[in-house]
């Protein structure tokens, strides 16, 4: 019996040491900027996610689902964290409901979560337009801003591990690091027109990336994340 309890302890402990892991800050400090950045909804689709990706590749989602609220709440304000944590809530319960199909152990996406991504974000959006009335744009929007959220999960749900294991592992594959370029590419977002001693912190950061990213991966990452990076920037302001 006492060894029981012993074990449940360290667990505990082992959950608890996990959530606050150095490796995971870094996945915090970006969901926390992905929280600042959106597209014209009530609260970001990024953080959304972010958070699928995070519950699909099992990283600490404790951790994301606070920041995230406080980065929707100061971009959004009251409403834009309420939307957020209703529509998280509504994923949990949903993974609860509906079973998610386990990955390989090797993939990066654990479990294939991406249809309750759909389901969580569209149920809000239904029940927000049927509480105030929608017009044929808004449940076009709505699908959209659904269509995002899965597209983005499932970019950032096989870049997370590069976040993680940068200064770790040696190689990753050429869709990772892509895929981390664009990650970082709409986080630095979020600074927008900040500056420092008449630099944009947003452009001082992107070039930052990239020179980091061809450092420690070779020419073809760096000039590959450059790419990537500069035409992304371009499209959020698009957006």
């Amino acid at each position: 019996m006492f060894q029981n309890v012993m074990e449940k302890e360290e667990n505990k402990i082992n959950i608890f040491s996990n959530v606050f892991a150095m490796k995971n800050m870094v996945i915090y400090v970006i969901s926390f900027m992905l929280s600042m950045v959106g597209l014209g909804g009530e609260f970001s689709v990024f953080s959304i996610s972010m958070l699928g990706a995070c519950f699909a590749s099992s990283v600490p989602a404790l951790g994301i689902v606070i920041v995230s609220l406080i980065g929707n709440a100061i971009k959004y304000g009251v409403g834009g964290a309420l939307g957020y944590f209703l529509t998280a809530l509504v994923l949990v319960v949903s993974l609860f409901i509906i079973k998610p199909i386990y990955n390989e152990k090797e993939r990066n996406e654990k479990i294939k979560i991406g249809k309750h991504i759909v389901f969580s974000i569209l149920a809000i959006q239904i029940v927000k337009l049927a509480m105030a009335g929608f017009t044929i744009y808004d449940v076009l929007s709505s699908i959209t801003i659904a269509i995002i959220g899965l597209v983005f999960y499932k970019i950032f749900v096989n870049s997370t591990v590069v976040l993680q294991d940068f200064w770790e592992r040696r190689a990753f594959t050429i869709e990772e690091l892509i895929g981390s370029s664009l990650i970082l590419a709409i986080a630095v977002a979020s600074f927008g027109d900040v500056s420092l001693f008449g630099f944009g912190i947003k452009n001082i950061a992107s070039i930052l990336i990239v020179m980091i990213l061809g450092w420690k991966n070779g020419i073809l990452v760096g000039t590959t994340a450059g790419v990537t990076i500069r035409s992304n920037i371009r499209g959020y302001y698009w957006f």
